[in-house]
């Protein structure tokens, strides 16, 4: 569910500061997914020893917090409220990242993406996004992100 009542264009991106962009559907994660993980990543025994992640307390039910972390991509490809033919962005990294309450496999999770900042850089917007992933029935989030966006326009296309 999108908070944003209707898309935005390229040139509107400012007026999101300060506002929450968007609030994800929950989700469950399966164990398919997690092995999807484990293997784009080459957590796997025939690459690595995971004696060490083996040791955990929680057991092999417990999702990755990587996995959170890539979820962001999903999360704002599907529900950021931006829109146009020319559009695109740039990964430039994360300020800050907090795995703060474990997530085991089936439970549900969703996103919450409010701007933090957005500053004019170039031709494009430098925007700062605060995501906060939530688990369902918990008290304190999944994981908490900054994570920094280079929003463009393409001149081609």
């Amino acid at each position: 569910m999108s908070v944003a009542d209707t898309k935005i264009s390229f040139s509107d991106l400012p007026a999101l500061m300060g506002k929450t962009a968007y609030v994800s559907e929950w989700m469950a994660i399966d164990r398919a997914h997690l092995s999807l993980f484990a293997t784009a990543t080459y957590l796997d025994p025939a690459h690595v020893d995971l004696t060490f992640s083996r040791n955990n307390e929680f057991g092999a039910d417990l999702v990755d917090g990587m996995l959170l972390l890539s979820l962001l991509v999903y999360w704002n490809f599907r529900y950021f409220p931006l829109e146009g033919e020319k559009l695109w962005g740039l990964n430039y990294g994360f300020d800050k990242v907090r795995f703060v309450t474990p997530v085991m496999v089936g439970e549900r999770v969703r996103a919450t993406c409010t701007v933090k900042d957005m500053k004019k850089r170039g031709d494009g917007w430098f925007g700062t996004l605060a995501v906060t992933v939530e688990k369902e029935g918990a008290d304190k989030p999944a994981m908490t992100a900054d994570w920094l966006v280079l929003f463009l326009e393409s001149a081609n296309g």
